[in-house]
């Protein structure tokens, strides 16, 4: 069995670098990306069993990130985060297909739950 690939997306690169070595310690591979771009245009990015990426980031945000796969009919499981309490992401983040939707700061139990929920799909 292959241990899943979580790709991690945000612009904040500390907290990018400690999400996937949060994953990486609890036996999942993981890959950081500064940007939706460089994950678009990465040959490992298209191996990613799981999305996790920031709704709010220079260029391409995750929601944008998000429409951009299905479009390209790629349907990764996709976990976005955000700062910003605006209940309005909540029902755009549904309506576009994202498999969870967590705000900062993030709980680990609610955001392993996502992953593994992810993994059903």
């Amino acid at each position: 069995m292959t241990v899943p690939l979580v790709a991690v997306i945000d612009d904040d690169m500390e907290l990018c670098s400690s999400l996937a070595d949060l994953m990486r310690s609890t036996g999942y591979r993981a890959e950081a990306f500064a940007s939706a771009e460089t994950f678009l245009t990465s040959a490992s990015g298209a191996g990613a069993d799981c999305i996790i990426a920031d709704v709010h980031m220079p260029g391409m945000g995750g929601l944008d990130l998000l429409r951009e796969l299905r479009e390209r009919d790629i349907m990764t499981p996709v976990i976005l985060i955000t700062a910003l309490p605006d209940k309005h992401l909540d029902e755009e983040a549904a309506s576009r297909g994202a498999l969870c939707f967590l705000r900062k700061p993030l709980e680990t139990g609610a955001l392993f739950a996502c992953i593994e929920r992810s993994f059903l799909k």
